[in-house]
């Protein structure tokens, strides 16, 4: 059981049960009593206008959930995946999520393969006030110093908007969102989230619910620009991700932008008042097509300095061979744009390699199949919008973004 409030004396005493993990949300936590989120008050208080109420507890229960993530270990569990967790989050208004904790919990089962028992209470803190200051903000967009994030961000600013970014501040990533930031003549106008946890390590590694974080933290920065629109930039092959191989269906491969899962979310956002919708505006598109349509005169830099590395913490670098890497060069592949990132491994010396190989089989797969087969190919990863024209738009999509893959593979000279 993990009890999460922002509570300190409530978190102590919670953890001092037997078989409970008391949570200090917001707290700088220890090595005996865990926390989380010391430094996001301050952080918030850079936003232009006040939070709701329920933004404050949207965000207070992804983090709730990012921490339970992180301190129950997959390991413990009979399988070595799949968890059971009991998490019990405290916000400052619960009568709103009382509706809606079904739905919720579906969305968690659905982002971390985990079997989730939620219960919200009351017994949170109130937001930290914020100053009311003039913005010219007319998108949030998350930024997570991606090449996806990088192109979606660049496509507002090429359509005369000025976006709020939102990121999430690991080491990895700081120095690539810094300079992306610049590059896009955005420098200042990030908000950066900067939760750590910190209790005793190790802590578990998939860590499958960072993308709620994400959206805890866009979701409260659209509540204090007065927005109602969070934009999520992800090319359909990463925000589907099919299964490349038998041994890699559901939770496995990642789900943080599939279409059934923000439709989840905006489901309950909507359910709770929130008048934020999370949308990803280029959920019919590749990865290729996004890098092949952006306009920058430093286009090929900026974009070789963006970080798609899935396996990223591994090494002091981008491996070049996981599978964000390979639709990531695949992309500049199939754009005719100059890939100046410094990668790991030659792509010709890892035919071997588990992720090179998967990617290798699911691209030749696609190969000559029609679109039904296609649709129950993608189907494996989770259900598809139940609007016609999206449904088909996207398995088109990511039967493009295969074939980007195939092109690259086959312009390798493998050793």
């Amino acid at each position: 059981m993990v009890v999460a409030t922002p509570v300190a004396a409530d978190a102590a005493a919670a953890h001092a049960r037997p078989g409970t993990i008391g949570v200090w949300l917001f707290g700088r936590g220890s090595a005996e009593l865990p926390g989380l989120g010391a430094a996001l008050l301050e952080s918030v208080r850079t936003l232009p206008g006040p939070i709701s109420t329920t933004a404050w507890d949207f965000l207070a229960v992804a983090s709730a959930v990012f921490a339970a993530d992180r301190f129950v270990l997959r390991a413990g569990s009979p399988d070595g995946w799949t968890r059971s967790i009991g998490l019990r989050v405290s916000v400052l208004d619960p009568a709103p999520w009382l509706s809606q904790v079904d739905a919720l919990t579906r969305a968690l089962r659905f982002l971390t393969g985990d079997v989730w028992h939620l219960e919200i209470t009351g017994g949170g803190s109130p937001p930290p006030d914020v100053r009311l200051r003039p913005h010219s903000y007319d998108a949030v967009c998350l930024f997570s110093g991606g090449l996806d994030s990088f192109l979606g961000a660049l496509h507002l600013r090429e359509s005369g908007g000025r976006p709020l970014l939102v990121s999430q501040g690991s080491a990895k990533e700081i120095s690539p969102q810094r300079i992306l930031e610049a590059g896009l003549g955005l420098a200042g106008d990030r908000f950066e989230g900067r939760i750590r946890e910190r209790w005793r390590q190790p802590y578990e590694p998939s860590t499958r619910s960072r993308s709620l974080l994400f959206y805890g933290y866009g979701v409260v920065a659209a509540a204090a620009c007065g927005l109602n629109r969070l934009i999520v930039p992800e090319n359909a092959l990463i925000a589907i991700n099919p299964p490349l191989t038998r041994r890699r269906i559901g939770s496995l491969s990642t789900r943080t932008v599939h279409p059934y899962l923000l439709s989840t979310l905006n489901e309950v956002l909507a359910g709770v008042g929130l008048d934020v919708r999370i949308d990803n505006p280029f959920f019919a598109t590749t990865k290729g097509e996004m890098l092949g349509q952006a306009r920058h005169p430093q286009l090929a830099r900026l974009a070789s300095q963006s970080y798609s590395c899935g396996k990223g913490k591994r090494g002091n670098g981008q491996c070049g061979r996981c599978v964000p890497c390979l639709i990531r060069r695949a992309a500049f592949d199939a754009a005719g744009v100059r890939d100046g990132t410094p990668y790991l491994n030659e792509l010709r010396d890892s035919a071997r390699n588990d992720d090179v190989l998967a990617a290798r089989q699911g691209a030749a797969r696609s190969v000559g199949m029609d679109s039904r087969q296609l649709e129950r190919w993608v189907l494996r990863s989770g259900p598809l919008p139940s609007d016609h024209v999206a449904r088909v738009a996207t398995v088109d999509a990511v039967g493009r973004g295969l074939a980007e893959l195939g092109g690259l593979f086959r312009r390798v000279r493998w050793r």
